[in-house]
C-alpha cells in the first residue's frame, strides 16, 4: 500500500462512499424490523478521516447507524483496522460515536472467524474495502457467508479488484505483464496465495489464456461471482472505471445477499449515486460509469430487458429482479414499474387480474391465459 492512501480521496472514491451511504440508511430502517440486533461490520476501516478532511467509511457508516439508533432501534458498528498507526487515527474519527461503534486493532482474517459467528445472533452487514487482495483469502469469506445457508441474514459488499488478481497472477506464474503500470504487484506472491485469495485454481487458465486482459478480468469475476453464488441467492457486480475512456474497471464491487429486496435496494442505491456524482455529465475527463449517458436510461433496452425476462408466468417483484439482473444499476425499480405498466396498457403483458394498475405480487404472463407455471 503506498504511503499516501488517505492523504485525499482517489478520483473514484467519493462513488464508491456514496453507494455506500445510499445503501445504508434505507437497509438499516428495513432490516431493524426483523426483530435482532444490526450490526454493520467495516472490515478494512483506516483511519476514518482522510487528511484532507473527507469523511471515509467509518464515519460514513457511523452517521448512518446513529440516524438509526436514535429511533430506540438495536444497531451499532464495529471498525477494525490492523495498521497502528491508523487505528490511533481511528479512534480520534469515531469518538464522537463511541455509544454505537467499537473498534478492533486486530487482523481482519482473525476477526472474520468472530464476524462469522455474529450471524447466528444478528443481522449483519459486511464492508470489505481492503488496501490490495492479498488479504481476502476466499476460505476467510466463506466462513461469513456460510451462515447465510443457516438462515441468517448476512449481507457484504465487497470491492474486489479483479485486476490486480490478473497481474498478480501472472507475476506468480513468471508470466510477462501486458501492461503492470497501473499498479505495483506484490513480487512475492505466489501461485498458491493467488488460489487462496480467487478461491480456487481456475484463474491459472484464465490469465495464461491469449484473450485480452480485459476479458480475463472480466472472466475471472464471473468465476469468482460463481462461487460467491454459492452462499447468497442474489450476487451482482458493478465495475467503477478511472476513466470513461478505459476498458477496465477499476475495481469491481459485488454485492451479495440472500434477499430480493437487498438487491433491489443496491440496484437503487448505485443508480442514485451515479446520478448525484455524476449529474449525467462527464466532469473534469472522469466518468465513472461503464455506459455512455445516452445508453444508461435508453427506455427500449429497459423495455427490451423486461420482455426478454417474462419467460413464463411471475410476479411483477419476479419480473423486476430478473430483468434487473440483466441491466444491473442501470435502471431504478421506479422505472421498470412505470415500464411494465406500459407494456400492460399496450397489450404487450397480462396480468392475472385483468388491471393495469398492479403490485408487485400480481402475476403477469405474455399471454391472457395462465397456464405458465410461476416461480
Amino acid at each position: 500500500m503506498i504511503s499516501d492512501f488517505f492523504q485525499s480521496k482517489k478520483p473514484w472514491s467519493p462513488y464508491k462512499d456514496m453507494i455506500l451511504a445510499y445503501y445504508l440508511t434505507p437497509y438499516l430502517s428495513k432490516v431493524c424490523s426483523l426483530g435482532k440486533p444490526v450490526v454493520v461490520v467495516d472490515c478494512f476501516a483506516g483511519p476514518g478521516r482522510f487528511e484532507d478532511g473527507t469523511d471515509g467509511s467509518p464515519l460514513i457508516i457511523s452517521k448512518a447507524v446513529h440516524q438509526i439508533a436514535e429511533k430506540g432501534k438495536a444497531v451499532s458498528a464495529i471498525f477494525i483496522e490492523e495498521k497502528r498507526k491508523y487505528f490511533h487515527r481511528l479512534l480520534e474519527s469515531v469518538k464522537d460515536y463511541q455509544n454505537i461503534c467499537s473498534t478492533r486493532h486486530q487482523n481482519f482474517e482473525v476477526v472474520s472467524r468472530e464476524i462469522a459467528g455474529m450471524g447466528r445472533n444478528n443481522t449483519v452487514f459486511v464492508y470489505i474495502d481492503p488496501y490490495g487482495i492479498k488479504p481476502l483469502r476466499f476460505d476467510a469469506l466463506a466462513g461469513i457467508y456460510a451462515n447465510v445457508a443457516r438462515g441468517s441474514s448476512i449481507e457484504v459488499l465487497l470491492n474486489f479488484n479483479a485486476s490486480s488478481l490478473v497481474r498478480n497472477g501472472l507475476a506468480a506464474l513468471k508470466y510477462a505483464q501486458q501492461d503492470d503500470t497501473e499498479e505495483e504487484l506484490d513480487r512475492i506472491m505466489t501461485p498458491a496465495d493467488v488460489d487462496a485469495i480467487a478461491g480456487g485454481t481456475y484463474w491459472r487458465g484464465i490469465v495464461t489464456s491469449d484473450i485480452p486482459f480485459s476479458d480475463k478480468e472480466e472472466h475471472c469475476v464471473s468465476e469468482y461471482i460463481g462461487m460467491m453464488k454459492r452462499y447468497f441467492d442474489e450476487v451482482c457486480s458493478y465495475g467503477i472505471k478511472e476513466k470513461y475512456e478505459h476498458t477496465i474497471p477499476k475495481y469491481r464491487l459485488l454485492f451479495g445477499s440472500r434477499h430480493e429486496d437487498a438487491f433491489i435496494l443496491m440496484n437503487d442505491a448505485i443508480c442514485n449515486a451515479r446520478d448525484k456524482f455524476l449529474g449525467k455529465q462527464r466532469v473534469d475527463g472522469y466518468l465513472f460509469d461503464m455506459r455512455a449517458n445516452d445508453e444508461i436510461h435508453d427506455p427500449n433496452r429497459l423495455r427490451t430487458a423486461i420482455v426478454d425476462s417474462l419467460t413464463t408466468s411471475m410476479t411483477r417483484k419476479k419480473l423486476i429482479v430478473y430483468a434487473m439482473h440483466r441491466v444491473f444499476a442501470e435502471y431504478k425499480e421506479s422505472e421498470y414499474k412505470r415500464m411494465i405498466g406500459s407494456l400492460l396498457r399496450d397489450g404487450s403483458f397480462y396480468s392475472k387480474s385483468g388491471k393495469t394498475r398492479i403490485n408487485d405480487y400480481e402475476v403477469l404472463s405474455l399471454k391472457t391465459s395462465f397456464n405458465g407455471r410461476c416461480p
